[in-house]
């Protein structure tokens, strides 16, 4: 709330009625609230309300309202409550308004915050940071959302402690060690993998295998199922075989030799989506990752027969939320890197098409198959 533009006499009833008196103040507090629809009151030409009751008296109180710009907010104090600026904002900032006691507000419009209304994907972690950039803070106090406000007043009347993602560099409490994992994934996240002189390239008429000494086509034959949609493949140098997976309809786990240029279907996939494939030579096993809101959806699939797996959900991965719209839209994939001791390493990464690839947020997990314990090794920009 700016004071530009109110009249004098307003001024004076707002300070005597917020007690801007008070000698000490605490620490200040920025509390969210995001409605989306407000209550139609009886009065048709009337702009629909959200009310909202502040209840923190001895508090410095900053409010940020986030609506989709036609709504009047009302906001009503307890007793020796202060409010000492709202910023209303949204994707549609023109008609909304707000008033404070009945004292229409002005000069409180800011454009550019997302209307949001869960606490978690890539739009919260913008308004956050956003948030927290304006009022210079390290976390917001609150935030609550409503998709259609009612008559009942929406109540900012505590500090959330407990919700991890309410402060802007959250992940760090997050981060676990690894230096009790194998060498092998050891090696991997200190050296990114190394040098990669084989690539697959798979498509609806069979895989190309580039290395050192040029391009291989290996064309699909007909005594394998047709490839419908397919996804990913990879190459093992020691045992010369390409391995290939398909997603929609029944889905296929292919094997090629690249030195017959024989096709073959390792297994049914059995309806399940695949995104990610690794080639597990010491086990001689391939460990599979889901596709499209299931990238936890993990198997194995080893070529003596064996079959184990386990599922996490999206949210079971600290910070992978952040990727993505969650809620509205599929996240990147998980990509398994390297199996070794029962512990599978994984990497996400979001923004690889941008102009700065250096910039691409990426998040790496560790995965203990058994028990489903899920590390957090590194997050950020590389």
């Amino acid at each position: 709330m700016r004071v530009r533009g109110v009249t004098l006499h307003k001024l004076c009833l707002v300070l005597l009625f917020f007690g801007l008196a008070t000698p000490v103040l605490a620490e200040r507090e920025v509390h969210v609230i995001a409605v989306g629809r407000g209550h139609q009151t009886a009065d048709y030409y009337a702009l629909p309300e959200a009310r909202v009751r502040v209840d923190r008296p001895g508090q410095d109180v900053s409010l940020v309202l986030l609506d989709d710009g036609i709504l009047h907010w009302k906001i009503e104090t307890t007793a020796g409550t202060i409010i000492s600026e709202i910023v209303r904002s949204g994707p549609s900032p023109k008609d909304s308004k707000v008033s404070l006691s009945g004292i229409p507000m002005i000069g409180v419009q800011v454009t550019g915050l997302p209307l949001v209304f869960r606490p978690s994907g890539r739009k919260f972690r913008g308004l956050i940071g956003a948030v927290t950039d304006r009022f210079g803070t390290d976390r917001i106090s609150s935030f609550q959302a409503a998709h259609k406000a009612n008559q009942t007043s929406l109540r900012v009347d505590r500090v959330d402690t407990t919700t991890a993602g309410l402060a802007r560099d959250y992940l760090s409490q997050f981060s676990r060690a690894y230096d009790d994992l194998s060498p092998d994934i050891r090696d991997w996240i200190e050296t990114g993998g190394g040098d990669r002189p084989f690539a697959v390239a798979f498509d609806a008429g069979g895989v190309i295998l580039t290395g050192p000494t040029g391009d291989r086509r290996f064309p699909v034959t007909p005594d394998v199922p047709g490839i419908l949609l397919p996804v990913t493949g990879v190459y093992d140098p020691a045992t010369q075989m390409i391995y290939c997976i398909t997603i929609g309809a029944e889905g296929f786990l292919y094997s090629v030799d690249v030195r017959t240029g024989h096709w073959a279907v390792v297994t049914s996939l059995d309806e399940y989506d695949a995104a990610g494939l690794l080639y597990d030579a010491d086990n001689r096993q391939l460990v599979l990752t889901g596709a499209f809101s299931r990238p936890g959806d993990i198997r194995l699939f080893g070529l003596d027969g064996g079959r184990s797996s386990v599922f996490i959900p999206t949210t079971g991965f600290p910070g992978l939320t952040d990727l993505f719209d969650y809620g509205n839209e599929h996240g990147p994939p998980l990509t398994p890197l390297v199996f070794s001791d029962g512990w599978l390493l994984l990497e996400a990464r979001a923004g690889n098409d941008s102009a700065d690839p250096a910039n691409a947020q990426h998040r790496l997990y560790a995965v203990q198959i058994a028990t489903g314990e899920v590390r957090l090794l590194r997050f950020g920009p590389r």
